[in-house]
């Protein structure tokens, strides 16, 4: 099984350094099993800590920074801003003077990848990373898989071997009305430009999602079932829109049941149809 965060935001609280130096311990750990998914943040988990609220550009350009610093670590030696292991970096947003990792990752590569929804982020994704993540929709997400496609290969890359990975979310019970309750503690991810948004306090937040966010818009974002069957169809749904992967983010009652009833009937049609393919 492989590990992959999604997503850890390197803009301030996690210093790109420190999360590089996180990823390859993991990596010396359980070799070939972790992946490392970025994203731009959000100010919930940063302005508690001191750090201003800058715009979606000044983030994203963080983050831009960030993934050289992180590649850059992970070289033992040789490559840009990397002179025997040692990595000196002088950014706009970022500064590193003789860093090393002296537990190098042991594999090969490790995959990033970067959570991407607006136009710029894919542009980045498909320039930088080894693929995105993307909360849409298989029916909201063909004009971003679209433009990642383009990006890569305007940078001389081949879309085809990157990742295109969605996230699935599903509330799953034999009682729906406790499925759906289930799911109240996303709805203010669903406040329009939540993570754009400079307010910090979760309280706050969920005051904002009571009044903005109904009960349908959180319906349509998250899946609200009795049959476990439904998780098939849906999943099915992405790959047919061009997904190479799709991590299930289930936010049922009952999480353990979900997992036991998941593993028993719908992970076994998807590893035979693979096998088939």
């Amino acid at each position: 099984m492989h590990f992959t965060t999604g997503v850890t935001a390197p803009v301030y609280r996690y210093h790109p350094a420190i999360i590089a130096q996180a990823f390859a311990s993991l990596d010396a750990l359980y070799p070939g099993r972790i992946g490392l998914g970025l994203g731009t943040g959000e100010a919930m988990n940063e302005t508690p800590l001191g750090f201003e609220w800058p715009s979606p550009k000044v983030r994203l350009a963080r983050t831009k920074e960030a993934i050289d610093i992180i590649k850059s670590l992970w070289k033992e030696e040789g490559g840009k801003n990397n002179e025997n292991g040692f990595v000196t970096y002088n950014g706009a947003y970022y500064h590193i003077h003789n860093a090393k990792l002296y537990t190098p990752p042991v594999s090969h590569h490790i995959p990033i990848y970067l959570a991407a929804a607006g136009s710029q982020s894919t542009k980045v994704a498909a320039q930088y990373s080894d693929g995105l993540i993307t909360y849409l929709k298989p029916e909201k997400a063909k004009d971003v898989l679209m433009r990642f496609d383009k990006a890569a290969r305007a940078s001389g890359r081949n879309p085809q071997s990157l990742e295109k990975i969605a996230e699935y979310k599903v509330s799953y019970s034999e009682d729906y009305d406790r499925a759906f309750e289930s799911t109240n503690f996303w709805r203010a991810t669903l406040i329009e430009n939540v993570f754009n948004s400079k307010i910090a306090d979760p309280r706050k937040l969920q005051q904002k999602a009571k009044k903005e966010v109904s009960d349908e818009m959180l319906k349509e974002s998250i899946q609200v079932t009795t049959s476990i069957e439904d998780c098939t169809r849906s999943i099915e749904k992405y790959f047919n829109a061009g997904f190479t992967r799709v991590y299930v983010h289930s936010t049922s009652p009952e999480e353990v049941k979900f997992v036991q009833i998941f593993c028993k009937k719908v992970l076994p049609y998807f590893m035979t149809s693979k096998k088939e393919k």
